[in-house]
């Protein structure tokens, strides 16, 4: 799943998104990381087939942070950003062809003095080659 990472940041890098935030980091953010930032998780990785495809089919969770409480405009501007950066976006994936990337539940919390947008992504890759 490497390959998938590496497809989600050089994407990330790529957009608007990268503008909006400070980085995008796999699994959590380093200590004292300046916000806005985001983070991304492997939720599940599910091994389907048929009798001549593999495929993979994945979650994967965003975390955007951002520590302005005045209002939700950052964070929601990021959210945003992710949407445009991701939804129904075919990343390069070595090894994988991407037969969808669809967004589904998104859940906007307020975690002390921080806002946290939990977003999950379900990507469904069907592998080439051999």
């Amino acid at each position: 799943m490497k390959t998938l990472f590496q497809a989600i940041y050089a994407r990330y890098q790529a957009t608007a998104l990268s503008d909006s935030l400070t980085d995008l980091y796999f699994a959590q953010a380093p200590p004292k990381t300046v916000f806005p930032y985001g983070v991304f998780s492997l939720i599940s990785d599910v091994a389907d087939w048929t009798f001549t495809e593999d495929f993979e089919d994945c979650l994967i969770q965003f975390s955007l942070f951002s520590s302005v409480m005045s209002d939700q405009t950052e964070i929601c501007t990021a959210f945003e950003l992710l949407k445009a950066a991701f939804d129904k976006f075919d990343l390069v994936v070595a090894d994988y062809r991407i037969v969808s990337l669809e967004r589904g539940i998104a859940n906007l919390i307020k975690q002390e003095d921080v806002w946290h947008y939990a977003v999950t992504y379900r990507i469904y890759l069907e592998k080439i080659g051999d």
